[in-house]
């Protein structure tokens, strides 16, 4: 099973699997760190949202699969990759994914994701430039938009009827109910509480880097600012402040869909990245 070995200009070697989806392990500077991977061809790194959706291979990264070489490692402290010790800011995972890009014998990479980890895509872009081929990102904190600030994600999370209505266009669709069920279990509650502890610790004193916007001109891939019409925690004013600060970015909105474009429009989303990323 374990029989592809990556040794890449970077001169790390890094042991995965052949089979696609299941969960490994990679040592990252003494963080252990969940990775899922499948695909061949032009790496492409997803970095997941609040919610922990890497800790399952889900449709739409086999769907990527099909184009790209697809790895979607767990952040530090959420789900079973460790690390979270170590970790203070957004700024410092940044410096972990490089590592892990390091360790992984990974070049110049595709590089996006959703809410929180776009926010860190766009840290790694600004910081690495030469390391990403293209970027995209969707529905991302960062930046800071005065006329409409950021709600209360901690006080609205653990309550499943406000989070729908925060985070879903359609709080009563079935992906909405499904994530966030009035009656969760002990398990569902306590990964919830994990992940709200590693986001409390990344933005709890303030949920945005100040630096980013005179940072952002360092981007000079290709980029794709992609958001929820009805995006009621992180609207598309922000996504249009992303835009102010690159200039030469493509912004596009998806109709009818709110904070989680993966689970509430899943198709248009995946076609939209996958068009974006094959140009």
């Amino acid at each position: 099973m374990f029989e592809t070995l990556k040794k890449l200009k970077y001169g790390a070697r890094v042991l995965l699997s052949r089979s696609g989806g299941q969960a490994e392990t990679v040592d990252v500077s003494g963080r252990p760190t969940v990775l899922r991977h499948s695909g061949e061809g032009t790496p492409f790194v997803y970095l997941h949202s609040t919610l922990g959706e890497s800790s399952m291979w889900l449709p739409f990264y086999q769907t990527w699969a099909k184009q790209f070489q697809v790895f979607v490692p767990t952040h530090p402290g959420f789900g079973k990759s460790g690390g979270f010790d170590q970790i203070d800011s957004i700024e410092d995972v940044a410096f972990h994914y490089i590592e892990l890009f390091d360790a992984l014998g990974l070049g110049e990479v595709i590089l996006g994701g959703v809410s929180l980890g776009g926010w860190i895509a766009a840290e790694i872009a600004v910081r690495w430039p030469e390391r990403v081929k293209k970027l995209w990102i969707a529905d991302a904190p960062g930046l800071w938009v005065d006329e409409e600030p950021l709600p209360d994600l901690f006080r609205l999370m653990m309550d499943p009827q406000k989070s729908r209505e925060l985070l879903f266009h359609d709080p009563d669709c079935y992906m909405a109910q499904l994530i966030f069920q009035d009656s969760g279990d002990d398990e569902r509650v306590l990964t919830a509480y994990q992940s709200l502890t590693v986001l409390a610790r990344l933005v709890w004193k303030r949920p945005y880097d100040p630096k980013l916007p005179s940072r952002l001109h360092r981007i000079q891939c290709p980029t794709l600012l992609l958001w929820g019409a009805e995006d009621r925690l992180v609207p598309p004013s922000y996504g249009e402040a992303y835009r102010k600060y690159l200039p030469h970015a493509r912004f596009e909105k998806i109709a009818d869909c709110g904070h989680l474009p993966m689970f509430e429009c899943e198709h248009e989303f995946v076609e939209k990245v996958v068009e974006f990323c094959r140009d």
